[in-house]
């Protein structure tokens, strides 16, 4: 959208609790787009892990109105150009709280601290007047695909409430070995054969997540908000596992597609998922024992021995 179309707009900022922006939702004074239940299960697991602590920000909603619809006052009905997910979240949010609240259910302390949070928070709404549809369409798309994204090493960098985040940025700074063997911090995957790091910074963080769930997953994130093992413990057994590896073969060629098979990340997270199979659980002291699935034979070859490679691959690991 042009600027200077923009700025001949009316625009207001206006704020409300959140618990009322939820009851005009439901009394339909609030017109929203299509709900993306993924996303809305994502923000309210956000604000759950947060509640207590209060550490939670949540940016401006964007929103048009009627032009003259409000000349004394905040509108009265809005149509939501960005912020419908989080408007779902808070309502469902709103239903969780109340169901809690009357089975008095172990969460209880929680969900009064929602409470809490709904009715003594606010949040600010951008509102623009006079826009018409195709206006309000275009500036939900300049909001959601024009604005730059945070890269995924800046945001393990800096994320210190995530447990993934915060493991993975440990181990990528703390194994030597791993850094040798490389890790490409910029794009997601690993082009090959030109590509000779091991692993993307987000394969690193999946393969750890499956060292905290046993499982591989699309959203891991939202899967290691309770986790049986503290954070150092997963480093040391991650650390264990990783020694393992650079011990069979050298870091340094491990992400040469020509020379060692694991620079497949299929196979790479194959292996991963093996050694965690119904480990999740385990403690510290058990877990570790899993390198005992490993033994010191040349299961990882060169691409000419395919064949002996798949023939091998159970007995090697299993010994």
């Amino acid at each position: 959208m042009i600027l200077s179309e923009l700025d001949r707009k009316r625009r207001t900022m206006v704020s409300c609790s959140i618990i009322e922006l939820v009851h005009m939702y439901r009394n339909g004074q609030i017109a929203t787009r299509e709900v993306n239940q993924l996303r809305v299960r994502s923000i309210k697991n956000y604000l759950l892990d947060n509640a207590l602590t209060k550490n939670i920000y949540l940016p401006p909603l964007v929103a048009s109105s009627r032009e003259g619809a409000a000349p004394n006052g905040d509108p009265i009905e809005l149509s939501i150009i960005d912020g419908t997910q989080r408007i779902a979240a808070f309502a469902q949010l709103e239903d969780s709280i109340l169901k809690a609240l009357k089975k008095g259910e172990e969460k209880v302390k929680l969900a009064y601290e929602l409470d809490s949070l709904m009715k003594d928070s606010s949040i600010t709404i951008q509102v623009f007047e006079g826009l018409t549809r195709a206006e309000e369409s275009q500036l939900y798309l300049d909001l959601n695909l024009k604005g730059k994204k945070v890269a995924l090493s800046k945001r393990i960098s800096f994320d210190s409430r995530n447990n993934l985040n915060v493991i993975t940025n440990q181990v990528l700074h703390t194994h030597q070995s791993l850094k040798t063997a490389g890790v490409e911090l910029e794009k997601r995957s690993i082009n090959r054969p030109a590509n000779k790091n091991l692993l993307s910074l987000s394969q690193l963080r999946q393969v750890i997540g499956i060292f905290m769930t046993g499982k591989a997953h699309l959203n891991i994130e939202e899967k290691v908000s309770q986790s049986p093992l503290s954070n150092s413990e997963y480093i040391t057994l991650i650390h264990l596992y990783l020694n393992e590896l650079f011990d069979i073969y050298p870091a340094g060629q491990m992400g040469d597609y020509t020379k060692c098979m694991l620079a497949s990340y299929p196979l790479f997270i194959a292996v991963a998922l093996y050694v965690n199979d119904k480990m999740e659980n385990q403690p510290i002291c058990i877990r570790p024992s899993m390198n005992a699935h490993w033994v010191k034979r040349p299961f990882i070859t060169n691409r000419e021995a395919e064949s002996p490679f798949a023939k091998n691959l159970g007995r090697s690991i299993t010994g």
